[in-house]
């Protein structure tokens, strides 16, 4: 009868500690996920305006110097945009180059028409609101570097 009652309670230890390094490395795992929310990104937007008027439906693209993610933003009719990076609002501190695209259709196209056209042909009907230059990062001169500071990164951007 003693050495049932001596195995079962070295099994019930051996089966406790199993337990205990079971939750250990479960509360470990979970409060790492928990905790790995990713590189800070911080709040930053800005407005975009052409010969003092707003840019309406502008893509905006920041591209990292020290390379990473694009961030992108697209402006709404008062010219302002919300810059986000992997689809998360915010950017990563640090310099980035800039570049926009600000399309528009030069004559309306039919859903019905739509389908049939080829590439030369929509881009044919599309043309550029502001100078082309801006439409690349490396020709627009456009710069800009978001801080940890949210209040710093409100980006006017005011093309010539």
């Amino acid at each position: 009868m003693m050495m049932k009652d001596n195995t079962r309670v070295a099994q019930e230890a051996k089966s406790s500690a199993w337990v205990k390094v079971w939750l250990s490395l479960f509360g470990l795992v979970t409060f790492s996920v928990g905790c790995d929310t990713g590189p800070k990104l911080i709040e930053a937007g800005g407005t975009v305006r052409y010969q003092s008027k707003p840019v309406v439906e502008a893509d905006i693209v920041f591209i990292p110097d020290a390379g990473g993610p694009f961030v992108l933003g697209r402006s709404d009719d008062q010219g302002k945009f919300i810059l986000s990076t992997d689809g998360k609002p915010g950017a990563l501190a640090g310099a980035y180059k800039i570049g926009i695209n600000a399309m528009r259709q030069k004559r309306p196209v039919s859903e019905k028409e739509a389908p049939s056209m080829t590439d030369a042909q929509i881009a044919a009907n599309h043309e550029s609101v502001i100078p082309r230059k801006y439409n690349h990062q490396i020709t627009s001169g456009l710069t800009a570097t978001v801080s940890d500071d949210p209040q710093a990164n409100q980006f006017n951007l005011d093309l010539k």
